[in-house]
């Protein structure tokens, strides 16, 4: 499978926090990723992918019996849209380097941060889920608790309600298996307390199609259109909104929450967390990759030879 270069898998897969839940795995020794699918046959696959030769990417897929040529087509492309592959970075990677130059010469501004690491190690990629479906839910899972308990909600939906799969894992649930179930079943058996009805109304909306959630990653509107639908499905306020734009592409706006803008405080050695207005100011010079430059600011300490999270 082909990378665009350069290209880091590590980098990719800890690019934020959701390879840590399943139904993801990762080896992080032997830098090897990988999950189960659900694919539109109806048949489940099990997938990995590592680091290759030449810098490719290792990939493969296992079922109960012989993929088809589309299934393992299907697969490989799911995984190329886990890993953001065909995402085009260069007109980021122009801006960091245009920005980078300016520094240079005296001639950027103050609060300008300092992003020369991820055009080197070609950082900007975000891990994604194969559905948008899946990362919306997961995405309503991070709001206002711990990690945790962000890894217990979304553990609890895979064991009751996703596929299994030929390795022993659990498939993430689809919209059709989450719309069944009451609100009652989020709060009792999930344990997602206020999130619960949201669990339902997403799903039942995916499921009947009223919301094409998966038209997000392909579709051509502009950003703040795409967070104006977003915006109106129930339990996604602004971070989520942001945040799931992020995971489809879309890097305008920052998708802020407290440990973002306590991280970017301690990173400028504020005293006092700065108001958004000064931190939109920050990032403004990236544009509509505003977002994607704060988050590597804010992650920068996550990559190095002590890593500092998880």
């Amino acid at each position: 499978m082909d990378a665009p270069q350069p290209f880091d898998l590590d980098l990719t897969v800890r690019s934020h926090g959701w390879y840590d839940l399943p139904p993801w795995r990762y080896d992080a020794d032997r830098h090897v990723l990988g999950r189960p699918l659900r694919l539109s046959s109806g048949r489940t696959a099990d997938v990995e992918v590592a680091d290759g030769q030449g810098g490719s990417l290792a990939f493969r897929a296992l079922a109960g019996g012989r993929l088809t040529g589309a299934e393992a087509a299907e697969a490989r492309d799911a995984v190329r849209t886990c890993l953001a592959l065909e995402e085009d970075l260069e007109p980021f990677r122009r801006r960091v380097a245009e920005l980078e130059q300016a520094r240079r010469a005296g001639s950027a501004p103050r609060d300008l941060p300092r992003l020369g690491w991820a055009l080197a190690r070609g950082a900007g990629r975000l891990l994604r889920s194969p559905t948008v479906f899946e990362d919306a839910v997961k995405t309503l899972c991070t709001t206002n608790c711990s990690w945790a308990l962000t890894r217990a909600m979304v553990s609890n939906l895979c064991a009751a309600l996703g596929e299994p799969s030929l390795l022993g894992g659990r498939c993430f649930p689809t919209a059709e298996a989450m719309a069944r179930r009451p609100e009652r079943f989020y709060r009792e058996r999930i344990r997602a307390g206020y999130r619960a009805p949201f669990f339902v109304a997403l799903a039942r909306a995916a499921a009947s199609g009223r919301f094409d959630l998966e038209a997000l990653r392909r579709s051509q509107e502009p950003t703040d259109a795409l967070a104006e639908r977003i915006r109106a499905l129930p339990g996604f306020g602004p971070y989520a909104t942001e945040h799931l734009l992020r995971l489809v592409g879309r890097h305008d706006h920052l998708a802020l929450d407290s440990w973002s803008r306590a991280k970017l405080a301690r990173l400028r050695g504020r005293r006092r967390v700065p108001s958004d207005r000064t931190l939109h100011r920050w990032f403004a010079p990236y544009g509509q990759w505003a977002g994607l430059a704060m988050w590597l600011e804010v992650t920068e300490d996550w990559h190095g030879t002590a890593p500092a999270w998880p």
